[in-house]
């Protein structure tokens, strides 16, 4: 009966380890389709780079290749929308400076392009990143 239980544990563990191997193997679907998205990209795409690292970033999943999307993004061009998913990926590292600057530039690129432009959410976003300081 014991070696009955040990042989069902041991194979019970495999199963699970077999299963865990496969998963990281096959990427998720959330990183399968950032990824075709930036294939098919043109080379000057940032939007596409930025809102394919903003996809893994809310998942959680593919963070590194996404980190590098969203800098080649910002190197192609300063954008509010990609300084504030840059803030979103530190806040969520707890790099509070790191977001508060991202944000900042955000809102600056913002009010450049239209002096009215609604802030309200990226303020709140860097009030967030204060408190946590």
């Amino acid at each position: 009966m014991k070696t009955l239980i040990q042989t069902s544990a041991l194979a019970l563990i495999a199963v699970f380890m077999m299963s865990v191997s496969v998963m990281a193997a096959s990427p998720d679907k959330t990183t399968e389709k950032a990824r075709e998205a930036v294939s098919k990209a043109a080379p000057d795409d940032w939007y596409t780079l930025a809102e394919s690292a903003e996809m893994c970033f809310k998942k959680g999943v593919n963070l590194k290749e996404a980190k590098q999307w969203l800098d080649t993004s910002l190197q192609i061009k300063e954008s509010a929308f990609a300084h504030e998913v840059a803030g979103d990926y530190y806040m969520s590292y707890k790099l509070y400076e790191k977001a508060i600057t991202s944000y900042v530039n955000s809102m600056k690129l913002l009010k450049q392009k239209d002096f009215y432009a609604d802030t309200d959410a990226l303020q709140a976003k860097i009030d967030k990143a204060n408190k946590k300081l």
